[in-house]
């Protein structure tokens, strides 16, 4: 395979952006293209930590499920992400579970080779360092809001935290209305009913519209007070 084809979305990650042309050879070398359909189990949990994943295209879904097979959603990642990153930090089994929320192009790299790598470069080990405790802040702050504030307020905070990644426009920020409003529940630990309930609320008072393509949010200050 060609380099380029293979390390090509590399780019786009943070981490990786300043690795020299060998380091570059060195993930080449050692990674593997897999194409994963949608709804489709990329690992459980309780299975064994071997690799580690880079996203090249789709949406990867990272869940934890109960005794009585529920699921709670922990993250939406997109291309340019990382999971699977226990392997790397000496878990012997994954504690939540991967599942394709798309069609998704995934780059896995095993274990023994990404350590090897960060041993390799500092930068990088420094930088890898940094996701995973910006990962973990999230979740503590998803954790505590569960504890903290009420299923409306939890379903706000979702929008709010999708801003971030939104298309602004005129101070109209406009998210790709990706999820089901199922999919926002399980996010913030909620239900549909509720999710369609908060957004049909903040419709009616111009705070939000939406569609099947987009939300856009109007007014977030008043979003933020709601």
């Amino acid at each position: 395979m060609d380099q380029n084809l293979n390390t090509w979305h590399l780019e786009n990650f943070d981490c990786f952006f300043e690795l020299s042309v060998a380091e570059k050879k060195f993930i080449h070398r050692n990674t593997e293209m897999k194409t994963i359909e949608k709804n489709e189990v990329i690992y459980f949990q309780d299975d064994l930590a071997h690799s580690i994943y880079f996203i090249k295209v789709g949406r990867i879904r990272i869940s934890k499920f109960n005794k009585k097979g529920k699921e709670f959603i922990l993250n939406i990642l997109y291309p340019g992400e990382i999971f699977g990153e226990a392997s790397v930090m000496g878990k012997d089994k994954r504690k939540e579970a991967a599942i394709a929320e798309d069609k998704v192009s995934l780059c896995i790299m095993k274990e023994n080779k990404m350590k090897e790598l960060l041993l390799q470069v500092p930068m990088l080990n420094f930088k890898f360092s940094q996701i995973l405790e910006e990962r973990l802040e999230k979740t503590q702050k998803r954790l505590e809001d569960l504890i903290f504030k009420s299923n409306q307020q939890r379903i706000i905070e979702f929008l709010k935290d999708s801003v971030n990644t939104s298309e602004n426009s005129n101070g109209i920020f406009r998210i790709k209305n990706s999820l089901t409003h199922d999919k926002i529940a399980k996010l913030t630990s909620t239900n549909r009913q509720e999710v369609s309930s908060v957004f049909s609320y903040l419709k009616k008072h111009n705070i939000i519209d939406y569609d099947r393509t987009y939300i856009s949010i109007l007014d977030f200050k008043k979003l933020e007070t709601s």
